[in-house]
């Protein structure tokens, strides 16, 4: 299974906007509010740049409460008020995200002589 991820790069600004809204939205969800309430107050005119926020926070969500801290994804769905087929979509693109970066690194290990297989 491979699904269409496009990945961007951020210059100096957008990291910065990036950082910050990251650490807004977790804030507002540890602080209860449920996961589309916390993404509301993202106002970035940059809608390419605001869909990669909403996205990374909600695979980030999923990698603590669910493979972090052993929560099943049903109750990770409920405490971020979000349905188990936008959940489940983003721990695919999690994995698919996990399963690049490998790739990446170990041609850059291998000088890029050795294509990994899964």
């Amino acid at each position: 299974m491979s699904l269409e991820i496009n990945y961007k790069n951020f210059n100096e600004e957008e990291d910065k906007i990036y950082k910050k809204y990251i650490g807004m939205i977790r804030s507002s969800i540890s602080n209860g509010v449920k996961f589309d309430v916390a993404c509301d107050f993202v106002t970035v005119e940059d809608v390419e740049l605001r869909n990669v926020i909403i996205a990374d926070v909600l695979k980030i969500e999923i990698a603590e409460m669910h493979y972090g801290k052993g929560l099943s994804l049903l109750d990770v769905s409920k405490k971020l008020g979000v349905s188990m087929d936008r959940l489940l979509k983003a721990n695919d693109e999690m994995m698919e995200d996990i399963i690049t970066t490998e790739r990446e690194v170990s041609q850059k290990q291998s000088g890029g002589s050795t294509p990994l297989t899964c």
